[in-house]
């Protein structure tokens, strides 16, 4: 008798062992397939950080070179089918000639003086349906760099700031623009910026500059944020309000202040010029940091380039994602004019002429690392790293809505190769796939068939790794 109680009692046992190797569908946990060596990234699937906006590019000045390349079909289908952007960011051009008196676009001008207004405002619509065509779920920031001459105090696109009138700032006539640039821009943006860096002006752009509150000399940045809102919040489609776009952290603090309490406000955007080649990694991390403090609200990252190399672009698109919580990350330059290479080359560069070739660029598979298999609505989960060499390893990973796919971005910044593999907690990968790039080989395909192994990383490359669960 005691023989099988002790049976039954061990029958048990090996019962409960085995369903604790189990997932929560039932299948059972495959231990990794690892050597001695092999440093292991658990992603800790249950603890989930930000929801993602997702990750893109702005279409601004040059627009007009790629709507007239023999080769626009082609471009676009790298740009919005192959990259898999979730934004665009675009500029807005409505600037009709001697607004307020017209309103209408058909005779808008072509010149210097208002940004060659026309040029760009045909290539902007024109690359929108492009967009939607091959993906009916990108999502549109619309930003601008300045109200019309009228509103400018110095009758100027460049410089200046918010003309005023016998009433003070001309706030509300600012808005009534807002609402006549949405009724006649022929699409619906998703996302909507009052003004590109507000703190900043130059002779060379468009610029306007404003304070976060009103001043004796400067309109409040959100005074004129609450009146557009207010003017187009019974339109049938109200896009989500962005601000403030700071030109860098140190002066996007003093707005997200007062913005991160505005309900009006749905997402904290934020610049930083203030981070180059030279800048320490600790104060790279303090700056982020420092975005990440105004938690009551997701923020974007909506205009960033020619600072950094395409390996160290790739190592700040990672720190902002898990130090910052970025939501969105838009890279400043989807496409622009040469050069081709170096720091200011963008994701795809091109001429002027119609049969200008067009050259994809290392920041084009930097930001297909991310973009190709991270979409809206997946979310951050928090990974682990274990063992010593974990240092050289900077590392996020993001789970699909379903929990059926987790993506994981490794970058090994440090010296020497590292044999990795991925423990997706309380899942059973069945199947991965990955790819890595390194200086001067993009975006290529490891060769893995079993999501158990483990797979070497060499030093200085980035690494995207799907596991399907």
């Amino acid at each position: 008798m005691k023989f099988i109680k002790l049976s039954v009692i061990c029958v048990v046992c090996m019962i409960i062992l085995l369903s604790c190797n189990r997932d929560e569908s039932g299948t059972e946990i495959t231990p990794p397939i690892v050597p001695s060596d092999s440093v292991t990234i658990t992603v800790k699937m249950a603890n989930k950080k930000q929801e993602m906006i997702g990750f893109g590019g702005a279409l601004t000045w040059y627009s007009n070179w790629l709507t007239t390349n023999n080769k626009v079909n082609e471009i676009a289908d790298l740009m919005f089918n192959d990259l898999g952007i979730d934004i665009i960011r675009f500029k807005t051009w409505y600037y009709p000639d001697n607004y307020p008196t017209n309103k209408e676009v058909s005779n808008m001008s072509n010149n210097g003086d208002n940004d060659y207004a026309k040029g760009h405002w045909d290539a902007t619509n024109q690359l929108y349906t492009l967009a939607k065509e091959r993906d009916p779920n990108i999502k549109i920031l619309l930003s601008s760099w300045g109200p019309p001459i009228s509103l400018k105090d110095n009758n100027k696109l460049r410089e200046g700031t918010l003309k005023k009138n016998e009433s003070g700032f001309m706030y509300d006539e600012f808005a009534e623009y807002w609402n006549d640039l949405l009724d006649y821009t022929p699409f619906k943006p998703d996302y909507l910026s009052i003004q590109n860096e507000p703190t900043y002006t130059n002779s060379n752009w468009t610029t306007c500059r404003w304070s976060i509150t009103e001043t004796s000399l400067l309109p409040g940045y959100n005074t004129a944020f609450n009146k557009v809102y207010d003017k187009i919040k019974t339109r049938a489609h109200v896009p989500l309000m962005v601000g403030p776009e700071s030109q860098d952290i140190p002066t996007f603090s003093p707005f997200a202040n007062v913005l991160k309490d505005n309900p009006n406000c749905s997402v904290l955007g934020w610049h930083p010029y203030n981070i180059n080649s030279t800048t320490a990694p600790s104060a790279i991390t303090s700056s982020l940091n420092n975005i990440a403090t105004f938690s009551t609200k997701p923020n974007m990252m909506t205009e960033f380039s020619d600072n950094l190399s395409w390996y160290n672009t790739a190592l700040f698109i990672q720190e902002s994602l898990i130090h910052a919580n970025t939501s969105a990350y838009i890279y400043w330059k989807l496409m622009w004019a040469t050069p081709t290479s170096g720091e200011d080359a963008a994701m795809i560069s091109t001429g002027s002429g119609s049969t200008t070739p067009y050259q994809v660029t290392p920041y084009y598979y930097l930001i297909k690392h991310f973009s190709k298999n991270i979409d809206a609505g997946y979310h951050r989960v928090e990974t682990t790293t274990a063992t010593t060499p974990a240092s050289s390893l900077v590392t996020s990973a993001f789970v699909s809505p379903d929990n059926t796919k987790v993506t994981i971005i490794v970058i090994n910044n440090g010296t020497v190769s590292s044999k990795v593999h991925f423990v997706p907690e309380g899942k059973t990968a069945k199947n991965i796939s990955v790819v890595q790039s390194k200086e001067g080989s993009y975006y290529t395909t490891v060769s893995t068939t079993n999501p158990t192994k483990s797979l070497s990383l060499p030093a200085k490359t980035i690494t995207t790794v799907v596991l399907y669960l």
